[in-house]
């Protein structure tokens, strides 16, 4: 995979919209699973996984953080000129 200095703006708005998108789904996702076992009163311990979920978001919310350090530090006027 390319580094996102490589990448061209457009591809760097495409790959923000894959992640944001990926990163909303994951959620709705979490959030969907854990009313589920809370609506079917289930045991404590199956909501253990569920309070896990968010740690596997990190990577995905870090990956969207740094694409968008990057797509900023392109349309920041340049100070030098």
């Amino acid at each position: 995979m390319k580094k996102w200095s490589e990448l061209s703006l457009a591809e760097l708005n495409k790959t923000r919209a894959k992640l944001k998108g990926a990163l909303i789904g994951f959620i709705v996702f979490g959030v969907l699973i854990s009313l589920t076992l809370f609506l079917l009163k289930a045991k404590l311990v199956l909501f253990i996984p569920a309070m896990v979920l968010p740690i596997t978001w990190l990577p995905i919310y870090s990956s969207l953080k740094s694409v968008n350090d990057e797509i900023r530090l392109r349309n920041a006027p340049n100070v030098n000129q």
